[in-house]
């Protein structure tokens, strides 16, 4: 079972056929600065090299990326195997699956020569894709927003109104931050007043985005958790809202807009 590592796969194969980083660079037209980027995963080969890269060594694509041929099942299988490695929901597990997330964005990034940095936004007409170091990744295919229609609108509308207000957000978030935190908690957490929490508070308890229930802590009185339905949602839309900020800040997308398949009619 074997990750892919292009970079590692290269450089051996050059090895193995006992030739410089500047030989190779001469038989496929780059320059030797390219090759060695590529060795050192600074940015990997455009995709149209991939295949004049791979007859070069007399090897399959796919061997160029996991040192072996692979077909779909047989990577299914090995990165299943990788990722059962590890305790279910470990924090090892996350990490493995983020690494195998992290390739597979940059198999999606491969078109363009862009060499990504910390933070990658890709959108054009196969998709978006977003992914930092940060790790925070998304990847969602064009045909996805054909599910998108009125009835988003609706579901997004009520719960955007919600967070709207800067001190519900505030409250959301420090919510999620502690699961079960109390009145007095989020008070200190916030340095908000008690009449500035309750008001924060008793909207969103009324539109069941926050649960309030009795601690079996006596000590701790009343908590408030994220209601189940939209917890994974809000902490999805609050790491997308950091990605975004990241990117306001001097990363964009690098690849062009596409146009995606949305009927609200």
């Amino acid at each position: 079972m074997k990750n892919a590592n292009l970079a590692k796969n290269i450089a051996a194969l050059r090895k193995r056929a006992a030739l410089t980083q500047e030989q190779l660079a001469a038989s496929l037209n780059v320059t030797p600065q390219a090759v060695s980027k590529w060795e050192n995963d600074v940015c990997q080969p455009d995709a149209a090299m991939l295949p004049a890269i791979a007859e070069r060594f007399g090897v399959s694509i796919d061997y160029l990326f996991y040192g072996e041929t692979l077909v779909y099942d047989d990577l299914f299988e090995a990165v299943t195997q990788k990722i059962k490695t590890h305790l279910q929901m470990s924090r090892e597990q996350f990490e493995e699956l983020f690494a195998v997330f992290t390739a597979a964005h940059k198999a999606f990034f491969l078109a363009n020569a862009y060499c990504p940095g910390s933070t990658v936004h890709i959108s054009n007409e196969n998709g978006v894709a977003v992914w930092s170091d940060n790790a925070y990744g998304a990847v969602v295919t064009r045909e996805y927003f054909r599910f998108i229609n009125r009835g988003t609108v609706e579901f997004a509308a009520g719960l955007f109104a919600q967070l709207a207000d800067e001190k519900r957000l505030l409250v959301v978030l420090a919510i999620l931050s502690m699961s079960d935190i109390s009145f007095g908690e989020l008070k200190e957490k916030l340095g908000f007043s008690d009449e500035e929490l309750s008001a924060a508070l008793a909207p969103l308890i009324a539109s069941k985005l926050v649960v309030e229930v009795v601690s079996k802590h006596k000590s701790l009185g009343t908590t408030y958790t994220v209601h189940e339905t939209f917890h994974s949602g809000l902490c999805l839309l609050a790491a997308t809202a950091e990605m975004q900020r990241q990117s306001l800040e001097g990363l964009s997308c690098q690849m062009g807009f596409g146009d995606y398949p949305i009927d609200l009619q």
